[in-house]
């Protein structure tokens, strides 16, 4: 059976300041022709948060030094194999301590093996190497990718593995909450279940997508009530759908709108199944922005009680646009939550259908 190599790791920038004293891992990036780019995107994310999280590194911040270099790399990899100096030669050009790579062969559907490599630039030798086999497909990848961060960079294995031949989990990992913030993003965890929706653990915005981050992918603000911190509105489905793909062109991950069990699971507090009528409280006033206190507008988020794991606004505010069609023809799509318009609409049950940019729509982004 062919074996497809790739390259796999994270681009990413983190605050300098976070690094004071910390030595700097820079990450080549992803490629691969027989895996999805979203499947290489999540593997590059745990690899970062990896980095992230072990409180003992940085990642080498994207720049031009960091693109020519990278630049330069691709094209000595569509005529062969990249040795351990070209990484090196990698490293000096972006500054950085170590260069982290891995390649992974699949097998088939259920199978892959990862190897993984840590160069140390200045001594100019591997500090850091192995390989884990997967047999549970998809996820299973995952967090063999996680329990290599783990052993690359110290900290724990934010996912619990269950890959063949692929060591000890080291335990701990994301819990129903916790914070993420990429990008300028914020983010909270959510855990999966093997329920009866079957929803695999995500990222989703722990506030809706603001003005002010909508202007700075797009350029522009559609909102009528125009004010930074508050979600931007007059947005479409499709206009999501371009903000989002301008967002990862930018960062280089694979930012998405919540399906719609993915929303409700969340609305209820994930794993705390929280079972309010809103999205944190039996009391709308508590949790939301609605027809009987919004003053007709929306208003910055944040601003009224979380749910129970620590997001705002699912109930009121502006509607939230979900990535499921809303009936056979997909003419309209998902939409949920309500907004400063409504009041029985705000409901975590409610759930409703459209397709135009109505000045109440906005949205939340989810990354996997």
């Amino acid at each position: 059976m062919k074996k497809t190599a790739f390259l796999l790791a994270a681009l990413a920038c983190t605050v300098a300041t976070l690094g004071q004293g910390k030595k700097s891992v820079a990450v080549v990036p992803a490629t691969g022709e027989s895996v999805s780019r979203d499947i290489r995107t999540g593997i590059s994310n745990g690899l970062e948060e990896g980095i992230f999280s072990s409180g003992q590194y940085t990642l080498v911040a994207r720049g031009v030094a960091f693109d020519k270099a990278l630049s330069e790399l691709k094209f000595q990899q569509n005529s062969g194999a990249v040795s351990d100096n070209q990484f090196i030669q990698f490293g000096h050009a972006t500054g950085a301590d170590f260069v982290c790579y891995a390649t992974v062969s699949k097998y088939s559907d259920r199978e892959y093996r990862i190897s993984y490599k840590m160069i140390d630039i200045a001594l100019a030798e591997v500090v850091g190497m192995g390989s884990e086999t997967v047999r549970e497909g998809v996820s299973g990848l995952l967090s063999a990718t996680d329990n290599i961060a783990a052993k690359l960079f110290g900290g724990k294995s934010s996912r619990s593995s269950s890959s063949g031949n692929s060591g000890n989990s080291s335990g701990g990992g994301k819990r129903n909450g916790d914070s993420y913030n990429p990008d300028g993003v914020e983010l909270v965890y959510v855990e999966g279940t093997g329920g009866a929706l079957g929803v695999q653990g995500f990222y989703i915005g722990k506030y809706e997508v603001t003005q002010a981050q909508w202007q700075k992918v797009m350029g522009s603000n559609p909102s009528d009530n125009k004010s930074p911190n508050n979600p931007v509105g007059s947005v479409s489905w499709n206009d999501a759908q371009e903000f989002l793909r301008k967002l990862n062109a930018l960062t280089g991950r694979a930012y998405r709108l919540p399906s719609e069990d993915e929303w409700v699971y969340a609305a209820n507090g994930g794993l705390k199944n929280d079972a309010y009528e809103y999205a944190g409280s039996n009391s709308i006033g508590d949790v939301a922005w609605y027809d009987g206190n919004s003053g007709d507008h929306s208003h910055a988020v944040g601003g009224k009680s979380p749910n129970a794991i620590g997001i705002h606004d699912m109930s009121g505010n502006v509607w939230e646009w979900c990535q499921d069609c809303y009936d056979s023809s997909c003419s309209d799509r998902v939409r949920r939550g309500g907004s400063w318009r409504y009041n029985a609409f705000c409901r975590v049950a409610y759930r409703g259908g459209f397709s135009l940019a109505y000045r109440d729509m906005g949205f939340r982004v989810v990354l996997p």
